[in-house]
């Protein structure tokens, strides 16, 4: 295809789309809403999986041993919790360790302080600080430490607390994943089917046009390019409005939604979670529905 012909072909498209331009607002406003139900969702299941893996880096297990036990019996409850593949990392802490730990904590606090003091020997245990690979293994591990098998030697495991925060968020996660992909998919098909009417019924305005062209041997190419064009231009137009829509949630919003929910850490600072790159994703989706919508949609004409 030629230059003249290309430019011809984009002329047409972009015609066909002011010409029904009501038409062309009402499919340009689906996709719209297509692509903010994308985007938010999207957002939001990496702003959670943002504060899973930050409370996942927090939470741990830890598992108090009765007083006097050996520490070579400590170490070798260590070296079996480590050889389980569901663990991350085992950090032993002797008793000494916990009490200086424990008062470099309360250092402003005089009465447990003071408190400290009068007691004559330490009263905390030695205490192992487990983690996990995942979140959903903890509970296994926590039941493991609570069998039979280390009963001897562990006096408490501290996991229930945590055990509530790991179950809701991984309820949360699992939520927004399903109903995110239920979301998308749904509007996702209501744009490809709203966009094939409009395209539909532009066909139909031009059909002798159309059957002008074929006759004196115009390419298939060449006919479709204009809907092809005019599907394009939905995309591009529904793509401009999203990001307008976005920018003020994306620029300054979600900063300090990220910055409450991860002190400290802006997850949106990374190179790839950058606004522009939102953007091309939101066209490059567009686009390809837009694609898929015009070529459904002439598919069955060229055929006559």
């Amino acid at each position: 295809m030629n230059t003249i012909a290309l430019f011809r072909v984009i002329k047409s498209g972009l015609t066909n789309f002011w010409r029904n331009r009501w038409l062309s607002a009402a499919s340009t406003l689906v996709m719209v809403i297509t692509l903010v139900i994308l985007s938010v969702l999207s957002l939001l299941f990496v702003i959670t999986s943002s504060s899973v893996h930050t409370i996942r880096e927090r939470v741990d297990i830890s598992a108090y041993f009765k007083t006097g036990l050996a520490e070579d019996q400590i170490f070798q409850v260590k070296q079996q919790l480590e050889q389980n593949p569901k663990v991350k990392s085992v950090t032993y802490i002797s008793a000494d360790q916990a009490l200086e730990q424990f008062k470099q904590k309360h250092a402003n606090e005089p009465l447990i302080t003071d408190s400290l003091k009068e007691l004559n020997a330490n009263p905390l245990p030695a205490t192992l600080q487990i983690k996990a690979n995942n979140l959903e293994d903890y509970p296994g591990i926590a039941d493991e430490l609570n069998s039979d098998q280390y009963k001897a030697q562990i006096d408490k495991v501290n996991f229930e607390d945590n055990r509530v925060v790991i179950e809701r968020l991984n309820r949360l996660l699992k939520f927004i994943v399903t109903i995110g992909l239920a979301l998308i998919i749904i509007f996702s098909l209501i744009a490809v089917v709203v966009i094939f009417n409009t395209i539909t019924l532009t066909i139909y305005n031009r059909r002798e046009e159309v059957e002008i062209m074929r006759l004196v041997g115009a390419t298939n190419w060449y006919i479709r390019g204009p809907f092809l064009v005019e599907a394009l231009t939905y995309a591009v137009a529904a793509t401009i409005v999203t990001s307008v829509l976005l920018a003020p949630l994306y620029l300054r919003l979600l900063p300090g939604v990220s910055n409450y929910l991860n002190p400290g850490v802006d997850i949106f600072a990374a190179s790839y979670l950058r606004f522009y790159y939102l953007v091309l994703l939101m066209l490059a989706i567009s686009c390809v529905l837009g694609i898929i919508s015009s070529l459904l949609a002439i598919r069955r004409y060229l055929r006559i």
